[in-house]
């Protein structure tokens, strides 16, 4: 059975790697389905812009965590799937989402 539970929606996002924020998700746009007997988190988002100190950028295949400031969450392990080059527009999994302190 595939359930669309819960949706979750970022105007701006930080993005971390190794507990350092390497840029920002603009647009981010989540939803959590429950398949069979497991959450799975899948989304997209409009553009990564990265910080200046940052010459981190992110690629397919990247695994970084998300902070959802205004909901006060964090998305653990996402990986980036696909993402265009110029606008930096993407999709991503994600492996689970838990309360920020």
């Amino acid at each position: 059975m595939i359930k669309m539970e819960k949706t979750y929606g970022c105007l701006r996002a930080p993005v971390l790697h190794k507990g350092k924020q390497i840029g920002t998700l603009h647009a981010l746009y989540m939803t959590q389905w429950f398949v069979g007997n497991k959450y799975r988190f899948t989304g997209t988002f409009n553009r990564f812009v990265p910080c200046l100190e940052s010459i981190d950028t992110l690629e397919p295949g990247d695994v970084v965590d998300v902070l959802l400031p205004d909901k006060k969450v964090l998305v653990k392990n996402v990986f980036i799937e696909w993402i265009r080059k110029e606008p930096g527009s993407g999709t991503f999994n994600a492996e689970k989402v838990v309360n920020s302190p």
